[in-house]
């Protein structure tokens, strides 16, 4: 039993380190919001609906006929801690867990990106279907994929 609480308890310990660190930092929320997610975000919509003309101004993804606004707390910033914490607290030699959190992190990013574009689309054509999938369908299905991705890593590269 002591052996199966270790990696949560290292979890835990990770996570309040990173979150500490993240909170503490000068402005990371922002500089997260504007240019690691909505950015990103304005140039694969460019890339898959150019005539959308999608622009960024600042933490806004803007289109004609709306906006998305994103607001701190659906930047991934929350997912990418916890899915590095995981992995960092996972029991695998030091090289797979790295390897696993640069996986993890990009997945969480790509997932997030994935997220915000199928938002505004919800918000655009069924604002109706926003709330729910805001709120708990899509949070469920990322923290789902990415459990099922720290599964199968730790399953993969377990230590022998």
């Amino acid at each position: 039993m002591k052996a199966a609480a270790a990696p949560l308890l290292q979890g835990l310990a990770w996570f309040g380190v990173l979150y500490l660190l993240y909170g503490v930092s000068p402005g990371p929320a922002m500089w997260f919001i504007e240019d690691a997610t909505v950015r990103p975000a304005v140039w694969l919509l460019g890339l898959v609906a150019p005539d959308w003309q999608p622009q960024a101004a600042g933490a806004r993804l803007l289109v004609e006929g709306g906006a998305l606004h994103v607001l701190p707390g659906c930047e991934g910033a929350d997912l990418a801690l916890l899915s590095a914490s995981a992995m960092l607290a996972a029991p695998l030699a030091w090289r797979w867990r790295l390897l696993g959190l640069t996986v993890m992190l990009m997945a969480v990013f790509v997932l997030n990106q994935l997220r915000l574009l199928l938002l505004l689309l919800v918000h655009l054509r069924e604002p109706a279907w926003f709330d729910p999938l805001h709120t708990l369908w899509l949070p469920l299905a990322m923290v789902m994929l990415l459990g099922s991705l720290l599964l199968a890593w730790t399953a993969r590269f377990d230590k022998p």
